[in-house]
């Protein structure tokens, strides 16, 4: 499972973003290796990169995935307006 996620992986993402466009990560959902529908509910953002040159933005955050905090890493590209979940971390 885990050699699984460590792939860029496209995700539905629920975010919020502020008067002056900083995003902020809520949930997001993927679909897991064996068909299944998994939803993530974002507990922390561990460090965020959201330059000014609006390209995309990056985020480092944990949450559970299958009973187990993992830290994981966050992009959004500007330009296609698509979230994907890059790595996780055990």
């Amino acid at each position: 499972m885990d050699s699984y996620l460590c792939t860029n992986i496209p995700v539905k993402m629920i975010s919020y973003t502020d008067i002056d466009g900083k995003i902020t990560p809520m949930r997001f959902q993927f679909t897991d290796a064996d068909g299944s529908t998994v939803m993530v509910k974002i507990e922390r953002i561990i460090s965020s990169d959201q330059p000014s040159s609006k390209i995309g933005a990056f985020f480092e955050c944990a949450a559970t995935f299958y009973g187990v905090e993992k830290r994981f890493k966050l992009y959004y590209s500007s330009m296609s307006r698509r979230w994907c979940l890059q790595r996780i971390a055990g």
